[in-house]
């Protein structure tokens, strides 16, 4: 999949310029990516209410569920990049980690949450199992090879959403959809690593 012509198309619309511009352009790049894959590049803001998504109404990829206390509805795309940033981009350190695997924290912080994505990634480096995130889970992330943790966090985020489907099978219209997003979020991260080395 090549993102590269739609992206960049959207990074010259003045809305969409306006609200990356405070970011650093490693995040501008990232979550461009995330909002085409949520449907948040849309004229509408990818705003569903799917009732077999946990998440209930979404705008921009951001739930109700995520935030319940937040007008969904009348979300601005700055407002959105702005969450991106506070509550998962910073949250799972992706500004200091290499190109590829920042997009992969942040893709499964954005679909897994947080805790339960650092939770996965500490596995996967052998760091302490405890879903926060801080300095000793980023330096076992840094010590392991970038391509090797792409490839781990795709492969069990893989598993993670497999296991949501055996437990609930209400949620099985919905992994071929999460596979799909993973494909892409993965060769996405690959690719960045390679054009980066």
């Amino acid at each position: 999949m090549s993102l590269t012509p739609t992206l960049t198309y959207f990074k010259q619309v003045p809305e969409v310029q306006a609200a990356l511009a405070p970011y650093s352009l490693k995040f501008a790049h990232c979550i461009l990516t995330i909002l085409y894959l949520e449907g948040g590049l849309r004229s509408d803001g990818g705003l569903n209410d799917i009732a077999s998504d946990r998440g209930g109404l979404t705008k921009y990829g951001i739930s109700q569920r995520a935030y319940p206390n937040l007008d969904i509805k009348n979300l601005t795309l700055a407002h959105a990049v702005r969450l991106y940033h506070r509550d998962y981009w910073r949250a799972m350190y992706c500004e200091q980690v290499p190109a590829g695997v920042d997009f992969m924290l942040l893709d499964g912080a954005v679909q897994h949450g947080a805790p339960a994505m650092t939770m996965l990634t500490q596995r996967q480096v052998n760091a302490k199992p405890d879903s926060r995130m801080g300095p000793n889970t980023l330096a076992a992330i840094l010590a392991h090879p970038a391509l090797s943790l792409i490839v781990l966090l795709s492969v069990n985020r893989g598993r993670k959403y497999a296991r949501i489907c055996a437990n609930d099978p209400s949620q099985k219209p919905n992994l071929e959809g999460w596979y799909n997003r993973l494909a892409h979020a993965s060769e996405y991260a690959v690719k960045q690593l390679l054009e980066v080395n």
